[in-house]
């Protein structure tokens, strides 16, 4: 007897980075996270930020069986010896508790705070956090918060539409989504300045480089000497941060024919050599990753 199903090939990694998964928001790609979690035996594991949404499970949420999956998926890798480490973001904010933390540092599973630092195998240090405090749309008014939002949704349930009628994907260059936001230009300052605010944070904490999500634009580039990573999201992107054992860092979109065709955030890959001459390389972008910090 021949059986037809294939078990997924697991690959060990020193580092994985994943960030804005939502669990318990309809449009988290839930499906897409649980696979490539599944492929994957990372030996430290970051969240960084906004792994639940806490803002939907507060309205009833969406939490199909998946999310139960990917929790489980965590608990097992845990107990196989992964070090998993969770950055508060702004959506589980709630995290921030003080009972809420006392109770996770005692079940011994995860590590939950503000940010991390995360040593490199070749010696390098990045800061690890998700972003939100950088992001001068979370310091806006609670009216304005809501219209993004509530702006967002409606992009989100249209691009769920448009993938339908076009049978194109709801996720990477094609979708609904990119497309509007590209032709948004105020997110390009929106990205920028983000961007320069928490590199120079990651230069006063003395760190080689950040790892951040937050803005929905995965990207990896040398800005004045630190290196700047930002994980994307698993909503509009699909996409991981991965440290490799000589300590390079690179992104992946695990739908490997979306990767090959993708055209948005510049994703240069990174030598596991840090520069400390902020002459010496500067990498050059000639398009800026669309965003929407939500």
């Amino acid at each position: 007897m021949t059986c037809n199903s294939v078990v997924p090939r697991i690959r060990p990694i020193r580092s994985l980075f994943i960030s804005d998964l939502y669990l318990g928001f309809r449009h988290s790609r839930v499906r897409e996270l649980l696979s490539f979690l599944m492929k994957n035996e990372p030996e430290n594991l970051y969240l960084v930020g906004d792994f639940i949404d806490g803002w939907c499970l507060q309205k009833g949420g969406h939490w199909p069986h998946e999310c139960n999956l990917i929790v489980e998926r965590l608990m097992d890798l845990a107990r196989q010896g992964t070090r998993i480490r969770l950055a508060i973001g702004n959506y589980d904010n709630f995290l921030r508790c003080h009972m809420i933390q006392r109770f996770i540092d005692h079940t011994g599973v995860i590590e939950v705070a503000e940010e991390f630092q995360h040593r490199t195998a070749d010696g390098r240090s990045f800061l690890v956090l998700h972003g939100d405090q950088f992001d001068h749309y979370e310091k806006a008014s609670t009216l304005t918060v809501g219209f993004l939002c509530l702006f967002y949704e409606c992009i989100l349930r249209l691009n769920t539409c448009w993938s339908r009628l076009t049978s194109t994907s709801v996720h990477g260059k094609t979708s609904l989504v990119v497309r509007v936001k590209n032709r948004l230009s105020s997110l390009g300052y929106h990205v920028r300045n983000f961007r320069s605010q928490i590199i120079q944070h990651a230069r006063l904490r003395g760190c080689h480089g950040v790892i951040c999500g937050h803005i929905h634009a995965p990207q990896t580039l040398d800005v004045d000497g630190l290196t700047y990573c930002n994980t994307g999201d698993w909503v509009e992107n699909c996409t991981a941060l991965i440290e490799d054992y000589d300590g390079r860092l690179h992104l992946v979109w695990p739908d490997e024919s979306h990767a090959a065709t993708y055209e948005g955030p510049a994703d240069e890959h990174l030598s596991g050599k840090w520069n400390p001459d902020p002459c010496a390389s500067n990498l050059q972008i000639t398009r800026e990753p669309a965003a929407l910090s939500i």
